[in-house]
């Protein structure tokens, strides 16, 4: 590698200002993820190899000649590319290895940052029954949900691209739908759909279930959306050549002072900048995977610092 990462740490650890900048993670952060992903790389390396494929004999130490060496370096690695979004070619450079061996790593790698997360328990839910299960334990809060677009490169299939367009962004995008807390968790993921889909659209089909009488904040996107159970609480929608009252004007004043935690959360998500800038990886499944990562790194973020 251009510099050791663990002389690095060493000496950051009295301010966690260039960690973050880096990682987006605090050197505390990083190493409480590390115990978690060093584990899940112990269990894959012995049985597989940077291209997936099973060892004929298993291999109980790293090769001498490995292009990124020991845990700490991999997960470093993997934080750095998802912070940053470089070409390939300049975390080849960077690191001092391949543009391929980086391709490699990367689709090694993503997996097991996403295991280790999930073992911390980061992750949100995907699932409309998980969903309903973690608002049963938050008694006496409201939830906050809203869609987040991102944009991708434009598909050379047609069809792709005419569903991937979103007019409201004037560009090619992925949109996902979020629900999040009063303390900045993300509470829930949906799937990865196309950047046409409309936000009140995304959300019936996603078929959501709320705790009853729990309060739920939108935006005008989701008029018209009813989920069982919830207490919506919606701006006044203006209508044609009917001016709002000033009593209206304070009410939608009001709440968004109240609902603008979820623009945080998105805010946070996108610190992450594989998922704020065009994502250059291709494949559903992977930008998805990336999607629910930045998801797990903005709780572990939240987790922490509001503990301490």
């Amino acid at each position: 590698m251009a510099f050791k990462v663990m002389q690095f740490l060493k000496k950051s650890q009295a301010s966690d200002r260039s960690m973050i900048s880096l990682t987006s993670l605090t050197v505390s952060e990083f190493f409480d993820l590390l115990e978690e992903f060093d584990s899940l790389w112990q269990q894959y390396h012995p049985h597989y190899d940077l291209k997936g494929k099973r060892r004929v004999l298993e291999k109980f130490s790293e090769h001498g000649s490995m292009s990124l060496k020991g845990s700490t370096d991999k997960l470093f690695f993997v934080l750095y590319y998802l912070k940053h979004n470089p070409l390939q070619s300049g975390m080849a450079l960077t690191f001092q290895m391949s543009q391929g061996k980086v391709s490699q790593w990367l689709k090694v790698l993503l997996p097991l940052l996403c295991k280790a997360l999930q073992r911390l328990q980061m992750l949100p839910v995907r699932e409309p029954g998980g969903l309903y299960m973690t608002l049963r334990l938050l008694a006496g809060q409201v939830v906050y949900m809203d869609a987040t677009e991102r944009p991708v490169p434009r598909s050379v299939n047609w069809e792709r691209q005419k569903h991937e367009y979103s007019g409201k962004k004037g560009c090619h995008t992925n949109k996902n739908l979020l629900v999040s807390d009063e303390h900045n968790r993300v509470l829930y993921l949906s799937p990865t759909v196309e950047g046409s889909l409309h936000d009140k659209a995304l959300a019936d089909e996603m078929e959501l279930e709320f705790v009853p009488e729990k309060g739920l904040l939108l935006d005008l996107g989701f008029v018209g959306y009813k989920p069982e159970g919830a207490q919506l609480c919606l701006p006044v929608k203006k209508m044609p050549n009917q001016p709002l009252s000033e009593y209206d004007k304070l009410y939608n004043s009001l709440l968004a002072s109240i609902r603008v935690k979820v623009e945080h959360v998105m805010a946070g998500v996108k610190r992450v900048r594989t998922v704020k800038d065009k994502m250059r990886l291709h494949g559903d499944q992977i930008r998805d995977k990336v999607m629910l990562i930045a998801c797990g790194l903005q709780n572990i973020r939240v987790t922490y610092r509001n503990l301490s």
